[in-house]
């Protein structure tokens, strides 16, 4: 019995020992990418959402800019399609929803902010 304490902390090192690596593994070629045009005169807020109601942040794209976010494995695996959602970051004008966007690894999704 008294073996088993002694023990937990060399399965906690095995453990760690034995990870396969993080989500960050990712070849360029396989990383999906977003490119996002921001033709609005107002920051933008950029977040995207996965066929399963997923959401996840994804960044700030400032007036009349152009953005290429990463997105990350975990929210790209699995899904069969994005949806991206722009908002004032100030809060005067309206939240703009993007097409439905099929997508594999490796893709690259491209949207343009309509202009407010």
């Amino acid at each position: 019995m008294r073996a088993l304490p002694r023990l937990a902390p060399l399965f906690v090192i095995l453990a760690a020992a034995c990870h396969s690596g993080n989500s960050s593994d990712v070849s360029p070629s396989d990383q999906t990418r977003a490119k996002i045009e921001n033709r609005s005169s107002l920051d933008m807020d950029i977040s995207v959402t996965r066929n399963d109601g997923r959401n996840s942040p994804l960044g700030r794209i400032p007036a009349g800019e152009t953005a290429t976010f990463a997105l990350p494995t975990g929210l790209t695996a699995g899904a069969s399609w994005v949806r991206f959602q722009a908002k004032p970051v100030r809060g005067s004008g309206d939240t703009q929803v993007s097409e439905i966007f099929p997508v594999q690894s490796g893709d690259e999704v491209s949207w343009s902010i309509s202009p407010q």
